[in-house]
């Protein structure tokens, strides 16, 4: 269901619809999550870590490692963060792009000796 959510970009209350209405049809022992939080919360011990990187609004650049400082893609010139409101004093980047790192995963398939018996 958090594939379905992200892939089209579906809303939290839209994603708890979905669930009400599939518990509704499933046995009342279904291990369901009854909603985004609690579907959410479950998922956090798995420690499936992200990085945010920042990236230009037309693809053109990502605001990491030596470009982590800038404010305007080197390229079309646009500026990384969407104008100022008065009421928020925080810069918010356009487009923010989700970097798992593979050697956790990798660590967590190791962890297990049934796992590594078979990638031997």
């Amino acid at each position: 269901m958090f594939t379905i959510k992200s892939d089209y970009g579906l809303s939290e209350v839209s994603y708890d619809r979905i669930i009400e209405w599939a518990r509704s049809i499933l046995f009342e022992e279904s291990r369901l999550k009854e909603n985004f939080y609690a579907a959410k919360s479950m998922m956090k011990p798995l420690s499936l870590e992200y990085q945010k990187i920042n990236m230009c609004l037309n693809f053109y650049m990502l605001y990491h490692l030596e470009n982590a400082e800038l404010t305007k893609c080197r390229t079309c010139g646009h500026s990384r963060y969407k104008p100022r409101t008065d009421r928020g004093k925080t810069l918010v980047a356009h487009k923010k792009l989700k970097y798992f790192p593979s050697t956790p995963k990798l660590q967590r398939l190791f962890m297990s000796p049934k796992t590594t018996e078979h990638m031997t």
